[in-house]
């Protein structure tokens, strides 16, 4: 029976190659890894402390306890790009 599909061009190999179908648990994968590391990087205590921080600066800022220089150069410590 598979020999007869295959050999009126139903078969999975018969455009050349395995076909799409390949393609599809890759692609699975990779979306479930990526998922998967942007938790963990979303997690991490360094990137949840740094957002602490720069929410208090905010709310200096609101309360007009600093500048908004100084705000812009404490964030941009903080950010590690000083």
């Amino acid at each position: 029976m598979f020999a007869e599909l295959v050999a009126h061009g139903h078969g999975p190999w018969t455009d050349g190659g395995p076909g799409w179908w390949l393609v599809f648990p890759i692609a699975f994968w990779v979306v479930v890894l990526s998922v998967v590391g942007y938790l963990i990087y979303r997690a991490s205590p360094r990137r949840s402390a740094r957002g602490a921080a720069e929410h208090t600066l905010a709310e200096r800022y609101a309360r007009g306890e600093i500048s908004e220089e100084e705000l812009k150069q404490r964030r941009t410590v903080l950010r590690g790009r000083a």
